[in-house]
Protein backbone atom coordinates (compact mmCIF):
# COMPACT_ATOMS: atom_id res chain seq x y z
CA UNK A 1 0.00 0.00 0.00
CA UNK A 2 2.87 2.36 0.76
CA UNK A 3 4.30 1.74 -2.73
CA UNK A 4 0.84 2.39 -4.22
CA UNK A 5 0.35 5.71 -2.44
CA UNK A 6 3.98 6.79 -2.96
CA UNK A 7 3.69 6.08 -6.69
CA UNK A 8 0.52 8.14 -7.13
CA UNK A 9 1.89 10.94 -4.97
CA UNK A 10 5.13 11.16 -6.99
CA UNK A 11 3.41 10.77 -10.36
CA UNK A 12 0.61 13.18 -9.43
CA UNK A 13 2.95 15.95 -8.31
CA UNK A 14 5.22 15.61 -11.36
CA UNK A 15 2.33 15.45 -13.86
CA UNK A 16 0.73 18.55 -12.31
CA UNK A 17 4.08 20.37 -12.54
CA UNK A 18 4.51 19.33 -16.18
CA UNK A 19 1.04 20.39 -17.23
CA UNK A 20 1.30 23.57 -15.14
CA UNK A 21 4.34 24.46 -17.25
CA UNK A 22 2.25 24.26 -20.42
CA UNK A 23 -0.70 26.03 -18.76
CA UNK A 24 1.23 28.96 -17.29
CA UNK A 25 3.23 29.49 -20.49
CA UNK A 26 -0.01 29.56 -22.50
CA UNK A 27 -1.62 32.02 -20.09
CA UNK A 28 1.50 34.22 -20.14
CA UNK A 29 1.34 34.32 -23.94
CA UNK A 30 -2.39 35.14 -23.92
CA UNK A 31 -3.58 31.74 -25.15
CA UNK A 32 -6.76 30.14 -23.83
CA UNK A 33 -6.70 26.93 -21.77
CA UNK A 34 -10.05 25.14 -21.71
CA UNK A 35 -9.12 22.07 -19.66
CA UNK A 36 -6.46 21.25 -17.07
CA UNK A 37 -6.77 17.52 -16.37
CA UNK A 38 -4.88 15.14 -14.11
CA UNK A 39 -5.49 11.79 -15.83
CA UNK A 40 -7.30 10.89 -19.04
CA UNK A 41 -10.79 9.76 -19.95
CA UNK A 42 -14.06 10.56 -18.23
CA UNK A 43 -14.19 13.57 -15.91
CA UNK A 44 -14.89 12.34 -12.36
CA UNK A 45 -14.40 15.58 -10.38
CA UNK A 46 -13.42 19.17 -10.91
CA UNK A 47 -14.33 22.82 -10.91
CA UNK A 48 -14.29 25.72 -13.36
CA UNK A 49 -12.45 28.96 -12.79
CA UNK A 50 -11.24 31.69 -15.11
CA UNK A 51 -12.53 29.87 -18.20
CA UNK A 52 -10.60 26.66 -17.38
CA UNK A 53 -12.14 23.35 -16.30
CA UNK A 54 -9.76 21.92 -13.67
CA UNK A 55 -10.55 18.21 -13.47
CA UNK A 56 -9.46 14.79 -12.28
CA UNK A 57 -10.17 12.13 -14.89
CA UNK A 58 -10.78 8.40 -14.68
CA UNK A 59 -7.49 7.00 -16.04
CA UNK A 60 -4.83 8.14 -13.52
CA UNK A 61 -1.73 7.92 -15.76
CA UNK A 62 -0.52 11.25 -17.08
CA UNK A 63 -2.59 14.34 -17.77
CA UNK A 64 -3.14 17.10 -20.30
CA UNK A 65 -3.99 20.75 -20.86
CA UNK A 66 -6.44 21.52 -23.65
CA UNK A 67 -5.15 24.67 -25.38
CA UNK A 68 -7.15 25.75 -28.47
CA UNK A 69 -4.86 26.64 -31.34
CA UNK A 70 -2.04 24.34 -30.25
CA UNK A 71 -3.15 21.64 -32.68
CA UNK A 72 -4.25 18.06 -31.94
CA UNK A 73 -2.77 16.59 -28.79
CA UNK A 74 -2.73 13.41 -26.75
CA UNK A 75 -6.16 14.20 -25.30
CA UNK A 76 -7.68 14.17 -28.80
CA UNK A 77 -5.90 10.97 -29.84
CA UNK A 78 -6.80 9.17 -26.61
CA UNK A 79 -10.43 10.21 -26.92
CA UNK A 80 -10.36 12.36 -23.81
CA UNK A 81 -11.74 15.40 -25.65
CA UNK A 82 -13.59 15.99 -28.86
CA UNK A 83 -12.78 18.81 -31.26
CA UNK A 84 -15.85 19.71 -33.29
CA UNK A 85 -14.07 21.94 -35.79
CA UNK A 86 -10.59 22.97 -36.73
CA UNK A 87 -9.38 25.89 -34.64
CA UNK A 88 -7.16 28.68 -35.85
CA UNK A 89 -3.60 27.74 -34.93
CA UNK A 90 -1.50 29.91 -32.70
CA UNK A 91 1.68 31.37 -34.24
CA UNK A 92 4.45 28.78 -34.40
CA UNK A 93 6.66 30.65 -31.93
CA UNK A 94 3.86 30.61 -29.35
CA UNK A 95 3.20 26.90 -29.92
CA UNK A 96 6.92 26.20 -29.56
CA UNK A 97 7.21 28.06 -26.25
CA UNK A 98 4.05 26.42 -24.86
CA UNK A 99 5.29 22.95 -25.78
CA UNK A 100 8.68 23.62 -24.20
CA UNK A 101 6.95 24.89 -21.05
CA UNK A 102 6.14 21.44 -19.64
CA UNK A 103 9.52 19.71 -20.02
CA UNK A 104 11.44 22.82 -18.94
CA UNK A 105 9.29 23.02 -15.80
CA UNK A 106 10.15 19.38 -15.04
CA UNK A 107 13.87 20.08 -15.46
CA UNK A 108 13.70 23.14 -13.21
CA UNK A 109 11.66 21.17 -10.65
CA UNK A 110 14.27 18.38 -10.76
CA UNK A 111 17.04 20.83 -9.88
CA UNK A 112 14.90 22.23 -7.04
CA UNK A 113 14.05 18.77 -5.65
CA UNK A 114 17.70 17.70 -5.75
CA UNK A 115 18.77 20.97 -4.13
CA UNK A 116 16.26 20.43 -1.31
CA UNK A 117 17.58 16.88 -0.85
CA UNK A 118 21.15 18.18 -0.62
CA UNK A 119 20.06 20.75 1.98
CA UNK A 120 18.39 17.99 4.02
CA UNK A 121 21.43 15.72 3.62
CA UNK A 122 22.22 12.92 1.15
CA UNK A 123 24.28 9.89 2.13
CA UNK A 124 26.52 8.62 -0.66
CA UNK A 125 29.38 6.07 -0.71
CA UNK A 126 32.54 8.07 -0.07
CA UNK A 127 34.56 6.18 -2.71
CA UNK A 128 32.31 7.23 -5.61
CA UNK A 129 34.06 10.60 -5.98
CA UNK A 130 37.53 9.05 -5.80
CA UNK A 131 39.78 8.05 -8.71
CA UNK A 132 38.92 4.55 -10.05
CA UNK A 133 41.90 2.62 -8.68
CA UNK A 134 41.02 -1.08 -8.44
CA UNK A 135 41.04 -2.42 -4.89
CA UNK A 136 39.83 -5.93 -5.60
CA UNK A 137 38.89 -8.12 -8.57
CA UNK A 138 36.28 -10.71 -7.70
CA UNK A 139 36.95 -14.35 -8.63
CA UNK A 140 35.09 -15.75 -11.66
CA UNK A 141 34.36 -12.23 -12.93
CA UNK A 142 34.90 -10.76 -16.43
CA UNK A 143 37.67 -8.50 -15.08
CA UNK A 144 39.50 -11.39 -13.39
CA UNK A 145 39.35 -13.42 -16.63
CA UNK A 146 41.14 -10.59 -18.44
CA UNK A 147 43.90 -10.32 -15.84
CA UNK A 148 42.97 -6.93 -14.41
CA UNK A 149 44.67 -6.57 -11.02
CA UNK A 150 44.32 -4.59 -7.78
CA UNK A 151 46.16 -1.28 -8.13
CA UNK A 152 45.23 -0.81 -11.79
CA UNK A 153 43.89 2.66 -12.53
CA UNK A 154 41.01 2.79 -15.05
CA UNK A 155 41.64 5.63 -17.53
CA UNK A 156 38.83 5.33 -20.07
CA UNK A 157 35.90 3.21 -21.20
CA UNK A 158 34.93 3.15 -24.88
CA UNK A 159 37.11 6.21 -25.40
CA UNK A 160 35.39 8.26 -22.67
CA UNK A 161 37.74 9.53 -19.95
CA UNK A 162 36.90 8.06 -16.54
CA UNK A 163 37.69 10.33 -13.57
CA UNK A 164 35.72 8.74 -10.70
CA UNK A 165 34.31 5.42 -9.51
CA UNK A 166 30.84 6.85 -10.07
CA UNK A 167 31.53 7.35 -13.79
CA UNK A 168 33.02 3.86 -14.08
CA UNK A 169 30.15 2.13 -12.27
CA UNK A 170 27.47 3.96 -14.26
CA UNK A 171 29.16 3.09 -17.57
CA UNK A 172 29.51 -0.60 -16.68
CA UNK A 173 25.97 -0.88 -15.28
CA UNK A 174 24.51 0.25 -18.61
CA UNK A 175 26.70 -2.16 -20.64
CA UNK A 176 25.46 -5.57 -19.52
CA UNK A 177 26.20 -8.20 -22.18
CA UNK A 178 27.91 -5.66 -24.45
CA UNK A 179 31.63 -5.50 -25.20
CA UNK A 180 33.40 -2.38 -23.93
CA UNK A 181 36.95 -1.14 -24.50
CA UNK A 182 38.78 -0.51 -21.24
CA UNK A 183 42.10 1.34 -20.90
CA UNK A 184 44.01 1.06 -17.62
CA UNK A 185 47.36 2.25 -16.26
CA UNK A 186 49.61 -0.27 -14.50
CA UNK A 187 53.11 0.61 -13.32
CA UNK A 188 53.29 3.56 -15.72
CA UNK A 189 52.14 1.50 -18.72
CA UNK A 190 48.79 1.79 -20.51
CA UNK A 191 47.00 -1.51 -21.20
CA UNK A 192 43.89 -2.09 -23.31
CA UNK A 193 41.22 -4.73 -22.70
CA UNK A 194 38.05 -5.78 -24.45
CA UNK A 195 35.62 -6.73 -21.69
CA UNK A 196 32.01 -7.89 -21.77
CA UNK A 197 30.30 -7.11 -18.45
CA UNK A 198 28.09 -9.97 -17.34
CA UNK A 199 24.33 -9.31 -17.31
CA UNK A 200 22.99 -9.53 -13.77
CA UNK A 201 19.60 -8.92 -12.11
CA UNK A 202 16.34 -8.66 -14.00
CA UNK A 203 17.36 -5.21 -15.18
CA UNK A 204 20.20 -6.66 -17.30
CA UNK A 205 22.74 -4.51 -15.46
CA UNK A 206 26.43 -4.92 -16.19
CA UNK A 207 28.82 -6.62 -13.73
CA UNK A 208 32.60 -6.50 -14.15
CA UNK A 209 33.90 -7.69 -10.77
CA UNK A 210 35.88 -4.49 -10.16
CA UNK A 211 35.66 -3.11 -6.62
CA UNK A 212 37.17 0.02 -5.03
CA UNK A 213 39.71 -0.08 -2.19
CA UNK A 214 38.24 -0.76 1.26
CA UNK A 215 40.25 -0.88 4.47
CA UNK A 216 39.83 -3.69 6.97
CA UNK A 217 38.06 -1.65 9.65
CA UNK A 218 34.92 -3.37 10.91
CA UNK A 219 31.77 -1.32 10.28
CA UNK A 220 29.10 -3.91 11.04
CA UNK A 221 29.00 -7.48 12.37
CA UNK A 222 26.14 -9.92 11.85
CA UNK A 223 24.43 -10.87 15.15
CA UNK A 224 25.25 -14.28 16.63
CA UNK A 225 27.92 -15.03 14.04
CA UNK A 226 31.54 -16.07 14.85
CA UNK A 227 33.01 -12.54 14.66
CA UNK A 228 30.52 -11.05 17.12
CA UNK A 229 30.65 -14.08 19.43
CA UNK A 230 34.47 -13.84 19.53
CA UNK A 231 34.26 -10.20 20.64
CA UNK A 232 35.00 -8.33 17.40
CA UNK A 233 33.27 -4.93 17.45
CA UNK A 234 32.51 -2.14 14.96
CA UNK A 235 35.52 0.18 14.82
CA UNK A 236 38.10 -2.61 15.20
CA UNK A 237 40.87 -2.57 12.60
CA UNK A 238 41.88 -6.10 11.54
CA UNK A 239 45.67 -6.41 11.24
CA UNK A 240 46.24 -10.09 10.40
CA UNK A 241 44.65 -13.52 10.02
CA UNK A 242 46.74 -16.52 11.13
CA UNK A 243 49.78 -14.24 11.10
CA UNK A 244 49.26 -13.06 7.51
CA UNK A 245 49.03 -9.30 7.12
CA UNK A 246 45.65 -7.80 6.20
CA UNK A 247 46.00 -4.62 4.16
CA UNK A 248 42.38 -4.23 3.01
CA UNK A 249 38.99 -5.81 3.63
CA UNK A 250 39.23 -8.13 0.64
CA UNK A 251 42.22 -9.87 2.24
CA UNK A 252 39.77 -11.17 4.85
CA UNK A 253 37.83 -12.99 2.15
CA UNK A 254 41.04 -14.48 0.74
CA UNK A 255 42.44 -15.51 4.14
CA UNK A 256 39.28 -16.73 5.89
CA UNK A 257 37.50 -18.59 3.06
CA UNK A 258 39.88 -21.62 3.04
CA UNK A 259 39.39 -22.23 6.78
CA UNK A 260 35.69 -22.96 7.17
CA UNK A 261 35.22 -25.13 10.27
CA UNK A 262 38.83 -24.60 11.43
CA UNK A 263 40.07 -22.44 14.31
CA UNK A 264 41.84 -19.26 13.18
CA UNK A 265 43.48 -16.35 15.01
CA UNK A 266 42.70 -12.72 14.20
CA UNK A 267 44.78 -9.78 15.41
CA UNK A 268 42.93 -6.47 15.78
CA UNK A 269 43.72 -2.90 16.75
CA UNK A 270 41.06 -1.42 19.07
CA UNK A 271 41.82 2.24 19.74
CA UNK A 272 45.54 1.50 19.95
CA UNK A 273 45.15 -1.71 21.97
CA UNK A 274 46.33 -4.87 20.16
CA UNK A 275 44.12 -7.92 20.77
CA UNK A 276 44.43 -11.52 19.56
CA UNK A 277 41.14 -13.38 19.17
CA UNK A 278 40.34 -16.94 18.12
CA UNK A 279 37.24 -18.12 16.31
CA UNK A 280 35.93 -20.82 13.98
CA UNK A 281 34.48 -19.63 10.64
CA UNK A 282 31.15 -21.07 9.51
CA UNK A 283 30.92 -23.11 6.31
CA UNK A 284 33.28 -25.59 4.74
CA UNK A 285 36.75 -25.24 3.28
CA UNK A 286 36.74 -22.64 0.55
CA UNK A 287 33.55 -21.12 1.97
CA UNK A 288 34.56 -19.89 5.43
CA UNK A 289 32.57 -16.91 6.80
CA UNK A 290 32.80 -15.10 10.12
CA UNK A 291 29.94 -12.58 9.81
CA UNK A 292 31.72 -9.27 9.15
CA UNK A 293 29.66 -7.21 6.72
CA UNK A 294 31.37 -5.51 3.80
CA UNK A 295 30.18 -1.91 4.24
CA UNK A 296 31.60 1.03 2.31
CA UNK A 297 31.98 4.25 4.31
CA UNK A 298 29.25 6.78 3.63
CA UNK A 299 29.62 10.54 3.50
CA UNK A 300 26.72 12.85 4.33
CA UNK A 301 26.45 15.68 1.85
CA UNK A 302 24.49 18.49 3.52
CA UNK A 303 24.84 21.84 1.80
CA UNK A 304 23.71 25.41 2.24
CA UNK A 305 21.09 26.87 -0.16
CA UNK A 306 23.56 28.33 -2.68
CA UNK A 307 25.80 25.26 -2.82
CA UNK A 308 22.74 22.97 -2.87
CA UNK A 309 21.27 24.74 -5.90
CA UNK A 310 24.63 24.57 -7.67
CA UNK A 311 24.94 20.86 -6.87
CA UNK A 312 21.33 20.23 -7.96
CA UNK A 313 22.09 21.80 -11.35
CA UNK A 314 25.33 19.79 -11.57
CA UNK A 315 23.47 16.53 -10.84
CA UNK A 316 20.84 17.37 -13.47
CA UNK A 317 23.57 17.95 -16.05
CA UNK A 318 25.36 14.73 -15.08
CA UNK A 319 22.18 12.61 -15.16
CA UNK A 320 21.10 14.17 -18.47
CA UNK A 321 24.39 13.15 -20.12
CA UNK A 322 24.09 9.69 -18.58
CA UNK A 323 20.48 9.36 -19.79
CA UNK A 324 21.42 10.19 -23.38
CA UNK A 325 24.29 7.70 -23.20
CA UNK A 326 21.86 4.99 -22.13
CA UNK A 327 19.31 6.04 -24.79
CA UNK A 328 22.05 5.86 -27.40
CA UNK A 329 22.90 2.34 -26.26
CA UNK A 330 19.22 1.36 -26.36
CA UNK A 331 18.79 2.61 -29.93
CA UNK A 332 21.99 0.86 -31.07
CA UNK A 333 21.19 -2.38 -29.25
CA UNK A 334 24.08 -1.99 -26.79
CA UNK A 335 21.76 -1.86 -23.77
CA UNK A 336 18.70 -3.85 -22.77
CA UNK A 337 15.17 -2.45 -22.52
CA UNK A 338 15.03 -4.32 -19.21
CA UNK A 339 16.87 -1.32 -17.76
CA UNK A 340 13.75 0.80 -18.27
CA UNK A 341 11.21 1.03 -15.45
CA UNK A 342 7.44 1.25 -15.84
CA UNK A 343 4.65 2.11 -13.38
CA UNK A 344 4.99 -1.07 -11.29
CA UNK A 345 8.73 -0.74 -10.89
CA UNK A 346 8.52 3.01 -10.24
CA UNK A 347 5.87 2.32 -7.59
CA UNK A 348 8.12 -0.23 -5.89
CA UNK A 349 11.10 2.16 -5.98
CA UNK A 350 8.91 5.02 -4.68
CA UNK A 351 7.76 2.81 -1.80
CA UNK A 352 11.36 1.98 -0.89
CA UNK A 353 12.28 5.68 -1.03
CA UNK A 354 9.31 6.60 1.19
CA UNK A 355 10.37 3.99 3.74
CA UNK A 356 13.95 5.34 3.68
CA UNK A 357 12.83 8.85 4.60
CA UNK A 358 11.57 12.12 3.19
CA UNK A 359 14.94 13.13 1.73
CA UNK A 360 15.12 9.87 -0.27
CA UNK A 361 11.60 10.45 -1.63
CA UNK A 362 12.44 14.05 -2.60
CA UNK A 363 15.64 12.86 -4.31
CA UNK A 364 13.65 10.26 -6.26
CA UNK A 365 11.12 12.92 -7.32
CA UNK A 366 14.01 14.99 -8.67
CA UNK A 367 15.38 12.05 -10.65
CA UNK A 368 11.98 11.10 -12.11
CA UNK A 369 11.09 14.73 -12.87
CA UNK A 370 14.29 15.08 -14.89
CA UNK A 371 13.61 11.84 -16.77
CA UNK A 372 10.05 12.98 -17.47
CA UNK A 373 11.32 16.25 -18.91
CA UNK A 374 13.91 14.50 -21.10
CA UNK A 375 11.51 11.78 -22.26
CA UNK A 376 8.88 14.34 -23.31
CA UNK A 377 11.41 16.12 -25.53
CA UNK A 378 12.16 13.01 -27.58
CA UNK A 379 10.92 13.36 -31.19
CA UNK A 380 8.12 10.82 -30.73
CA UNK A 381 4.60 11.75 -31.94
CA UNK A 382 2.17 12.44 -29.06
CA UNK A 383 5.05 13.62 -26.83
CA UNK A 384 6.00 17.31 -26.72
CA UNK A 385 9.12 16.52 -28.72
CA UNK A 386 6.94 15.03 -31.47
CA UNK A 387 4.85 18.21 -31.69
CA UNK A 388 8.02 20.30 -31.77
CA UNK A 389 9.36 18.14 -34.60
CA UNK A 390 6.16 18.75 -36.60
CA UNK A 391 6.48 22.50 -36.00
CA UNK A 392 10.10 22.29 -37.17
CA UNK A 393 8.99 20.55 -40.38
CA UNK A 394 6.31 23.22 -40.90
CA UNK A 395 8.90 25.95 -40.43
CA UNK A 396 11.10 24.34 -43.09
CA UNK A 397 8.31 23.92 -45.66
CA UNK A 398 6.84 27.31 -44.65
CA UNK A 399 3.26 26.09 -44.27
CA UNK A 400 1.20 24.27 -41.68
CA UNK A 401 0.31 20.64 -42.20
CA UNK A 402 -3.39 19.91 -42.26
CA UNK A 403 -5.08 18.91 -39.00
CA UNK A 404 -5.93 15.48 -40.43
CA UNK A 405 -2.28 14.76 -41.32
CA UNK A 406 -1.22 15.79 -37.82
CA UNK A 407 -3.90 13.59 -36.27
CA UNK A 408 -2.73 10.57 -38.31
CA UNK A 409 0.88 11.18 -37.22
CA UNK A 410 -0.17 11.42 -33.58
CA UNK A 411 -2.31 8.28 -33.83
CA UNK A 412 0.69 6.30 -35.11
CA UNK A 413 2.81 7.73 -32.32
CA UNK A 414 0.13 6.95 -29.74
CA UNK A 415 -0.02 3.29 -30.84
CA UNK A 416 3.80 3.03 -30.79
CA UNK A 417 3.89 4.57 -27.32
CA UNK A 418 1.25 2.15 -26.03
CA UNK A 419 3.26 -0.79 -27.42
CA UNK A 420 6.35 0.52 -25.65
CA UNK A 421 4.37 0.89 -22.43
CA UNK A 422 3.12 -2.70 -22.71
CA UNK A 423 6.68 -3.97 -23.20
CA UNK A 424 7.91 -1.99 -20.20
CA UNK A 425 4.91 -3.16 -18.13
CA UNK A 426 5.67 -6.77 -19.10
CA UNK A 427 9.26 -6.30 -17.92
CA UNK A 428 7.96 -4.78 -14.69
CA UNK A 429 5.81 -7.84 -14.05
CA UNK A 430 8.74 -10.18 -14.73
CA UNK A 431 10.84 -8.30 -12.17
CA UNK A 432 8.41 -9.09 -9.34
CA UNK A 433 7.91 -12.76 -10.17
CA UNK A 434 9.53 -15.51 -8.06
CA UNK A 435 13.03 -16.32 -9.36
CA UNK A 436 12.22 -19.81 -10.65
CA UNK A 437 9.13 -18.62 -12.55
CA UNK A 438 11.12 -15.68 -13.96
CA UNK A 439 13.79 -18.03 -15.31
CA UNK A 440 11.13 -20.28 -16.86
CA UNK A 441 9.43 -17.37 -18.69
CA UNK A 442 12.66 -15.73 -19.87
CA UNK A 443 14.49 -18.91 -20.86
CA UNK A 444 15.64 -18.74 -24.47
Amino acid sequence: MLSFFAFFFVLGVLVILHEAGHFLTARFLGARADIFSVGFGKRIWGFERGGTDYRISLIPFGGYVRIPGLGPDESDVAGATEVEEEEELLPRWKRTLILFGGPITNVIAAAVFLAVAFMMGVEVPAYRTEAPVVGWVEPDSPARALGIEPGDRVLSLDGRKIETWEELENSILSSGGQQVHLTIRRDGRELNFEMTPKEITRYGLGYSGLLPPLDARVVQTIPNKPAELAGIRPGDLILSVNGEKVEQFYDLIRLISPHGGEKISIKIDRNGEILNLELIPEGGKGDGRVGISMVFPQSLERLGPGAAISMGIHECRRMTLQTFQVLGKLFTGKASIKQMSGPIDIGRIAGQAARSGLNSLIWLMGVISLQLGIFNLLPIPVLDGGHLTIIGIEAIIRRDLSMKVKERILEVGFVALMILMLVVLYNDILKILPENLYRLLTRS
